[in-house]
């Protein structure tokens, strides 16, 4: 709707256009959010957590943990 059209309105009309189009932009969010949501999942995927192949996982190598034993205090070869 252009300006001229908008300047004819009522105020009562104005108050419906501006609600109306309020309620439109709540929906188009709503549909982002959700395709937001599923886009940052498929991003969190690899072949560690879901079915796909190791060599899906592009050029990006999975962090490695470090030595998980603790040291005995022994000296090594006893």
């Amino acid at each position: 709707m252009d300006r001229a059209a908008l300047n004819e309105l009522t105020k009562s009309n104005l108050i419906e256009f501006v609600l109306a189009l309020e309620a439109r932009h709540a929906v188009e969010m709503a549909a982002l959010r959700q395709r937001i949501a599923e886009l940052e999942r498929r991003v969190g995927l690899n072949s560690g957590n879901s079915g796909k192949p190791p060599s899906s996982n592009g050029l990006k190598k999975p962090l490695r943990t470090g030595n998980l034993r603790q040291p005995s205090g022994k000296q090594s070869g006893e």
